[in-house]
């Protein structure tokens, strides 16, 4: 029986003599966009239907809640939001709501690089110049987030160790030019993440790696921040994460309302 983790990939991929990250800060926020107007920015909110981490014949490395994230994140920081945002998820019978999109891709984990493809097809054809993929147990702080655009292709959060190859799913960047590398590069590893980092490394391109998308050190039992870390000030960004009780607490704090009154 197999182990679901976070160890993709082949070991015969050999990418040592590519360059293996930025430790730079991003640059200050861009201006114009690809039409030389304003900047166009999706929010791609990476969600699913079921919450299906281990394939046949395996069991999952964690243990994870399956409660409804997305109703979290409705009821916390998306209220915020005030751009452009989608919420993302595989295939699936009925009508989506207006803020969703159902791709034709499979919905599990183990499709998820099939899933990143087809929301970076919808980012170029919709004329996005540049998207910022969230996980949806992430906590964005929306305003800081929009105040620190990076002008890199690829910027994300860390793994935590110093040799990255690829920025951990819960939180990264990609410019149209990115994107437009990406919907042209092969399938590989069927973690998105990893194939989105390995795929750009092959065009030379770099994560630029900001540790102001927060990860929290997950145990087996826990991938969530504790409410003490969560109370403190942060210059973070984004934090995975939070479960969705979290997120209503969260929220109600920072905007000065009764917990759970939000």
């Amino acid at each position: 029986m197999g182990t679901v983790g976070h160890q993709f990939g082949s070991a015969s991929d050999d990418l040592s003599e590519l360059p293996r990250y930025n430790r730079a800060q991003p640059a200050p926020a861009v201006g114009k966009g690809q039409a030389g107007g304003e900047m166009k920015i999706l929010l791609a909110i990476f969600s699913c239907h079921l919450y299906q981490y281990a394939a046949a014949g395996e069991r999952d490395w964690f243990t994870r809640t399956t409660v409804d994230r997305i109703q979290g994140i409705r009821d916390s920081w998306l209220k915020d939001v005030t751009g452009d945002y989608k919420i993302f998820k595989g295939r699936s019978a009925g009508t989506p709501p207006p803020d969703e999109i159902w791709l034709d891709a499979g919905d599990d984990y183990h499709h998820s690089t099939e899933k990143i493809r087809k929301v970076i097809r919808y980012a170029l054809d919709q004329g996005y110049d540049y998207i910022c993929k969230v996980d949806d147990d992430v906590w964005v702080y929306y305003d800081r987030l929009m105040e620190n655009i990076p002008t890199s292709d690829y910027v994300g959060g860390g793994l935590g160790w110093e040799v990255a190859s690829f920025s951990p799913g819960y939180t990264y960047w990609l410019s149209h030019r990115a994107m437009e590398l990406l919907d042209k590069s092969p399938a590989g590893c069927w973690g998105e993440d990893r194939w989105v980092g390995e795929a750009l490394m092959r065009q030379r391109i770099r994560c630029t790696i900001d540790n102001r998308y927060h990860l929290v050190k997950p145990t087996r039992t826990n991938q969530y921040i504790s409410d003490a870390e969560l109370d403190r000030p942060n210059g973070w960004l984004t934090i995975h994460s939070l479960s969705p009780d979290q997120m209503r607490r969260h929220y109600a704090s920072l905007h000065g309302d009764p917990v759970g009154q939000v």
